[in-house]
């Protein structure tokens, strides 16, 4: 069992954590969207809305945080003692992990502790690349009036839209054991106003972008996707500009990361201004 006061090891991290946990996520902001987005959502006070917070500390200082629910999500940075705990803590604490995911280096040594049994593994995607934008980098001229919020009514296509992206990008469903948890986190993505399409009411978007994780240090994005029969118009670009834009009169930086063979994309968000600050790994499990 972790104890809310500790001077090394794991601790259960809570509300009265905040600050500390901010301030040390926020050293490295655009690595830790995801940790620091939920922590906006007020997942510290909630395990309910990502999970449960655990920190490692040596001397009294933070070394580490992972935040494990369906999704583990592991910091930058996170050392390698921190890593021994968080795989200690994950095998006997059995959560249910659909994803583990966080910089390359830190998701290796986690799994290499965790252990990697291939029966559990669906896809490994290591060397990811990690891109971000400001406003001093992004191309102002990349617009797109026809960008919207998704409305409510447009629930299933989306579902649709994102599942056909998915399947398309791992070969594979990794929604299909927990369909209903993956419509109601859409459904509150879509409340949130974090899904963005192109497209007319009543039809199969044109185009979706999701704002996967937000906070007043960050915005990260995810699930960029061209339905195949408008490809290769420069919707995509247009719409990711337009999007960027408006984020960046919010927040600093805007973050998304890429397969490396995507050769198209990264040429998308490079055109766009996009600067690689890193690598990220994903691990699905079955």
């Amino acid at each position: 069992m972790l104890i809310r006061s500790v001077r090394h090891g794991l601790r259960r991290l809570s509300g009265r954590d905040r600050w500390e946990v901010l301030g040390f996520l926020r050293q490295h902001a655009e690595h830790n969207a995801y940790l620091l987005g939920q922590i906006a959502r007020d997942a510290l006070h909630r395990e309910s809305i990502a999970g449960v917070f655990v920190g490692y500390y040596a001397g009294g200082a933070l070394e580490g945080v992972v935040c494990i629910g369906s999704n583990l999500v592991v910091s930058e940075p996170c050392s390698e003692r921190a890593l021994d705990g968080f795989a200690s803590f994950a095998r006997s604490a059995g959560y249910l992990v659909r994803v583990a995911v966080g910089p390359d280096i830190c998701i290796d040594g986690f799994m290499r502790r965790f252990g990697r049994v291939d029966d559990d593994i669906a896809l490994e995607r290591p060397a990811q690349l990690l891109y971000r934008v400001d406003h001093t980098t992004l191309d102002v001229d990349a617009t797109c009036p026809e960008l919207r919020p998704a409305d409510v009514s447009e629930l299933e296509r989306l579902l649709r839209t994102d599942l056909a992206m998915v399947v398309e990008e791992l070969g594979f469903d990794p929604f299909s054991h927990d369909i209903m948890s993956y419509r109601r986190g859409w459904l509150r993505r879509i409340r949130e106003q974090r899904a963005w399409v192109v497209g007319i009411i009543g039809q199969p978007p044109i185009f979706k972008v999701d704002q996967s994780a937000v906070c007043e240090d960050v915005v990260q994005l995810a699930g960029v996707y061209t339905h195949p029969a408008w490809r290769g118009q420069g919707i995509a670009r247009r719409a990711v500009g337009e999007m960027c834009r408006m984020l960046l009169e919010e927040v600093p930086v805007v973050t998304l990361y890429v397969h490396r063979d995507n050769t198209a994309a990264i040429r998308l968000y490079e055109g766009l201004g996009f600067e690689p600050v890193g690598d990220v790994r994903s691990v699905w499990f079955y």
